[in-house]
């Protein structure tokens, strides 16, 4: 058989899957909640686009992809993800008629000096940062980065894709970025261990650094919004947008996304600072924050997300300064119960179970116990339950249908 024959079954079972009366409700579910509307309902979702590509073994098999280009591999493994996740695990994933392809890009410049990580000899062991500046913050070794879309080669894998999927799903060009978050990439740079000190003994230098960043990055965006390299992944039926990244699963399109050009308000921001983990909420505040808001502040049409896998407990009321912001990660390692206080219910609180307690220690009964648990933190205020990070599902794939149908009890019976 041709990739396309391969591929056919796929393409049909998700188009019929899609067409299910229930998953309108589940868009109109979480577009409601995106926009703080009362929906009757804690939505819950599981992270399936997380888990590695090895642990998909446990539920297809090994060597299970057959096509044979790499489009077509990569399509494949999407459906096939997609497809055992809506006959397996009861969450609120929707299922959307439409195929994501990234835009084919080419980068002209870099940031002048290399990025790099020295691999461990210890398969377990952690990469480490090769610092560029570490000798001293030189600014003027430093380039402001240039990456530009391929429209014509872009079209190529779009016409590709369409012809893959005998045009019976949708195909929606997904554009690449630089992100929001620049002090991991002064991370990078520099190191974490000489920043920790560079904060104390040459904060004006970090400043700098960190201007230069944030400055090329929204520069950056202000040209993706000029060339209309912006991601409006509107659904078919252009009543919603899919999501830019996991567990936002679907909002309300910004107003009159269809008479004008495509604009950042039309995108969900992604913002975070892991590796500043160790920085106290002032110094937070001055050398993270401050930043954030600045690329924060493009994002008018409410869809400013903050995520931090980290306790996140004393930056809460600084980050909820944060304009825009939309969705709140609250971790296994934050507290539900200070994100209701300090945020008031102005955003949605995207909470988190533990991971490695689902999978290796918990039976039902204690999922249960910690689900009810957050949810009697949050008392009412706008939250979705989520199962995210699996790096390994235990050899047991059935516990993501277990953690999903209790998660569904709870929240059900929390409505």
């Amino acid at each position: 058989m041709n990739d396309r024959e391969i591929l056919h079954p796929l393409v049909e079972e998700v188009a019929s899957l899609a067409d299910r009366p229930h998953e309108a409700a589940k868009k109109e579910l979480w577009a409601r909640h995106q926009a703080l509307q009362p929906t009757g309902k804690i939505p819950v979702c599981v992270s399936y686009e997380g888990i590695p590509g090895q642990q998909w073994d446990h539920m297809f098999g090994t060597n299970h992809l057959v096509a044979s280009s790499p489009l077509a591999r990569q399509i494949e493994f999407d459906l096939k993800r997609r497809v055992w996740m809506a006959r397996n695990v009861p969450d609120d994933h929707i299922v959307w008629p439409a195929i994501i392809v990234s835009a084919v890009t080419r980068q002209v410049r870099d940031w002048g000096v290399p990025l790099d990580w020295t691999a461990p000899e210890d398969p377990l062991g952690a990469k480490q940062v090769v610092a560029p500046l570490a000798r001293s913050i030189d600014l003027s070794r430093l380039t402001e980065p240039e990456t530009v879309v391929d429209e014509a080669a872009t079209a190529r894998r779009v016409e590709e894709a369409e012809e893959l999927t005998s045009g019976r799903l949708a195909l929606i060009v997904r554009y690449s970025h630089m992100g929001h978050s620049p002090f991991e990439t002064v991370v990078r740079m520099r190191g974490m261990e000489r920043l920790l000190t560079d904060v104390i003994e040459q904060p004006g230098a970090v400043h700098a650094l960190m201007d230069f960043v944030t400055t090329a990055i929204l520069r950056h965006h202000l040209t993706r919004e000029e060339r209309g390299w912006i991601n409006t992944l509107i659904d078919p039926s252009g009543t919603y947008h899919l999501g830019d990244f996991m567990r936002v699963n679907a909002s309300y399109p910004a107003g009159g996304f269809q008479d004008r050009p495509p604009r950042l308000l039309d995108e969900w921001a992604y913002v975070s600072a892991q590796s500043s983990s160790g920085l106290g909420p002032a110094m937070f505040g001055e050398f993270v924050h401050q930043y954030h808001v600045r690329l924060a502040e493009p994002y008018t049409g409410q869809t400013v997300y903050y995520h931090g896998c980290e306790c996140l407990d004393g930056k809460m009321p600084c980050i909820a300064t944060l304009p825009n912001l939309r969705r709140f990660h609250v971790s296994p390692w934050s507290s539900v119960a200070k994100a209701r206080d300090v945020f008031a219910g102005s955003v949605v609180l995207e909470v988190h179970c533990h991971p490695g307690k689902v999978f290796f220690t918990f039976t039902p009964e204690e999922m249960s116990r910690e689900i009810e648990n957050l949810v009697a933190q949050a008392e009412g205020v706008p939250m979705d339950l989520n199962l995210s990070d699996i790096h390994s599902v235990d050899g047991r794939p059935k516990t993501l249908r277990t953690w999903a149908q209790v998660a569904q009890d709870v929240a059900e019976g929390a409505s």
